[in-house]
């Protein structure tokens, strides 16, 4: 019997494994993202879905407050956004819905995880964790 060895790149192995390191620079959105129409702008409820949301996948590496001291954090080559820091608060909700979406490095795209309306209430909840 012959065996065969298949070795595959880790990022077909896990999909938080992929891509460059986050060194390779800032992490922008296109132009393009800031013109995204937020269809939850006016949903009161948006705050509390996109909580849920968080506290169901995103904790892990951001931390329950967002200062990117989850318990997975220390496995990555990069320290994950302080999503309250004004590099994060800063940005418009299409550009944090892109990134959401589309992911890079470690952080992963949640585009085919997510339905379109849990990104954008997380967008909203990640408002919530501005630092005063």
């Amino acid at each position: 019997m012959i065996r065969l060895l298949v070795i595959l790149p880790l990022t077909f192995i896990h999909p938080l494994v992929q891509g460059p390191p986050a060194s390779q620079g800032p992490w922008t959105a296109p132009a393009v993202a800031d013109g995204s129409i937020d269809p939850l702008a006016n949903d009161p409820k948006a705050v509390t879905k996109g909580a849920r949301v968080f506290t169901s996948l995103c904790w892990t590496c951001h931390g329950m407050q967002g200062v990117g001291d989850g318990p997975n954090a220390s496995n990555l080559r990069a320290r994950p956004a302080d999503l309250g820091s004004p590099s994060v608060q800063l940005q418009s909700n299409g550009a944090l819905y892109w990134k959401i979406t589309h992911g890079r490095g470690e952080m992963a795209s949640y585009e085919q995880v997510l339905p379109r309306d849990d990104r954008w209430a997380l967008v909203h909840y990640l408002r919530t964790l501005a630092h005063p």
